[in-house]
């Protein structure tokens, strides 16, 4: 009986370590796969949650660039973790409602976002419905799967109007409105806040009557279901994450003035220590203790 008893315990010790570690402690369980758009504020927030992540947090981090359908897609079918840019409750109604509960809300990061059709102070239009009589060039759009150029065609139905929608990216939309500016010309666009484009000119929201675009909306921060019972960590601070109007404003111009938005992002951390202390505050992993 000693003997069969000896061989089981080896049997036993054979299972364990064949298995490997525990799922709490697989490395896989630190790594945290993030998918983003190339929008200005998405940018911004992902390599913010980036850094906070792999820097502070000891997590290592994996970010994606994708389409905002394929983001949506991504997160209900556990291909990637996070997304830090969703726009509720409106203007990505249409992926929220199509994956409702395939995905978790870790709750808000910004409040008081904003979309709609955005024009130069100086052009002599308020609001959507004039733009019949007063602007027959095209509006700068960004890419197709975007709620807010959903919400454009639309407005554009709704309102009455022949303009152009033009498909462009944030970047490239950005670019061309800087170069109407500067020869003072008329040029609308579909714009949002926050983005530092609303802090780099003087723009403005043209009134919406039908209310097609949502007056104010939260950006919140997904993941895919059972995110949080496996990086709890992680979890917690994205939910402490919330900015304020002029810290995530300070946070999008910096990450693009820089040709590398990471040294813009660090720079923001750098001035803001205090606050990005409290969202790390009791979740830094501690250090192996020496045997």
């Amino acid at each position: 009986m000693k003997k069969y008893s000896i061989i089981a315990a080896l049997l036993l010790l054979t299972l364990f370590a064949c298995r490997g570690p525990g799922v709490r402690d697989a490395p896989e369980e630190r790594t945290v796969y993030i998918v983003y758009t190339d929008w200005a504020e998405s940018v911004a927030l992902t390599s913010l949650v980036h850094l906070l992540l792999e820097e502070h947090l000891g997590y290592r981090v994996v970010t994606r660039l994708a389409g905002i359908d394929t983001v949506f897609m991504d997160i209900a079918s556990g291909r990637a973790d996070i997304f830090v840019d969703a726009w509720i409750p409106h203007t990505h109604k249409h992926y929220l409602e199509q994956h409702e509960g395939e995905f978790e809300d870790l709750g808000p990061n910004y409040h008081g976002a904003r979309t709609g059709l955005v024009v130069p102070e100086y052009m002599a239009v308020e609001s959507i419905p004039a733009l019949r009589d007063y602007y027959t060039g095209p509006i700068v759009g960004i890419d197709t799967t975007a709620g807010i150029m959903r919400n454009t065609i639309m407005a554009l139905q709704a309102y009455e109007l022949e303009n152009e929608l033009l498909v462009l990216s944030d970047p490239e939309m950005a670019e061309r409105l800087g170069w109407h500016i500067r020869r003072r010309e008329n040029v609308v666009i579909t714009g949002w806040e926050p983005h530092w484009l609303m802090h780099r000119y003087d723009l403005k929201f043209l009134d919406d009557p039908l209310e097609i675009y949502m007056q104010q909306e939260s950006i919140h921060t997904i993941g895919r279901k059972g995110f949080s019972d496996q990086r709890p960590a992680a979890t917690e601070m994205l939910k402490r994450m919330v900015l304020g109007e002029r810290l995530i404003n300070e946070l999008i111009y910096k990450a693009q003035r820089h040709d590398d938005p990471y040294e813009g992002v660090s720079e923001w951390i750098r001035e803001n220590e205090f606050i990005v202390n409290q969202w790390l505050r009791g979740l830094r992993p501690e250090r192996e203790k020496i045997m």
